[in-house]
């Protein structure tokens, strides 16, 4: 089961996890989407709990390598 949170930004819609799959979908308001692949829950927690979730999406997606995305649209 995928667990979406909405963010409140100029951008990016929302983020998705799967569990399952350790996925993470970062999906933008013009339709575009990217695939974040081996993420882990523990990744993904510290994005919800964080004061500022856009702030430490960010952070998280900046350590990623290129390898681990996927583009597609949503």
């Amino acid at each position: 089961m995928a667990h979406v949170v909405p963010l409140e930004h100029k951008q990016i819609a929302y983020v998705s996890y799967d569990p399952e799959e350790r996925s993470l979908v970062v999906a933008y308001h013009r339709g575009a989407s990217i695939r974040h692949l081996s993420i882990d829950w523990e990744q993904f927690q510290c994005v919800l709990d964080a004061s500022n979730k856009v702030d430490e999406l960010i952070k998280l997606l900046s350590r990623l390598t290129p390898a681990t995305r996927r583009i597609g649209t949503s």
